[in-house]
């Protein structure tokens, strides 16, 4: 159930000056937060949308890899076009819930508070883990209030030893790769910043790799 308060969030939009990679997987956050998501009915754009708009940036990244002036000023515009569209999206998002810090940290945005001091900061969650690629396990997490940055950590023996993972630029989609088939991974995650350097870390959560 969303939390509101008296107090005012807002939405990190940093992303504007993101690299390539990190736009398309903000894009891939939201597209999995704004889905069906009650909050925001009436997002500018459609997640569909979103979706196409990704798909030609990466098209465009692919194609601008041969070099060449032209495909780079396709590339180029095509990223406009996204991050243009992820922004119209954080302003109506900002718009609709900016008291709901819940609410704005389920749209898949990365969420700053107003408040300049630096505090501690809370513990993310593990919403869902997926082994639906071999070797590969899927970590999509609940980010936290000023976390831009996230990080994994495994054990294969019950949590006497760990491996870590990260830094990740978002906590919707990290990937922990490669795992061993058949092994099964007790998994944890963690914001990364605040006034003690990282959160606390998640409860675990186990599944085998495939």
């Amino acid at each position: 159930m969303a939390t509101t308060t008296n107090s005012s969030f807002r939405i990190w939009t940093g992303f504007t000056r993101g690299s390539d990679n990190d736009v398309n997987n903000l894009s891939l956050d939201t597209e999995d937060g704004l889905l069906n998501n009650p909050a925001f009915i009436k997002i500018p754009v459609a997640v569909t949308e979103l979706a196409t708009q990704r798909l030609a940036l990466v098209a465009a990244m692919t194609e601008a890899r041969k070099g060449g002036a032209d495909r780079t000023r396709l590339k180029n515009t095509a990223k406009q076009t996204l991050v243009d569209s992820l922004m119209k999206n954080a302003l109506y998002c900002m718009g609709e819930a900016r008291h709901d810090l819940d609410a704005l940290l389920s749209s898949g945005y990365e969420v700053v508070s107003k408040n300049r001091a630096s505090g501690p900061l809370d513990t993310p969650s593990i919403l869902a883990l997926f082994n639906n690629v071999s070797g590969q396990l899927t970590v999509r997490g609940q980010g936290v209030l000023n976390g831009r940055m996230y990080k994994a950590r495994t054990s294969t023996d019950g949590g006497k030893t760990w491996t870590e993972w990260g830094p990740f630029n978002g906590v919707r989609r990290m990937l922990l790769q490669p795992t061993v088939p058949g092994t099964t991974y007790m998994v944890e995650i963690c914001a990364l910043g605040g006034s003690t350097g990282q959160s606390p870390w998640s409860n675990p959560v186990s599944i085998m790799s495939t």
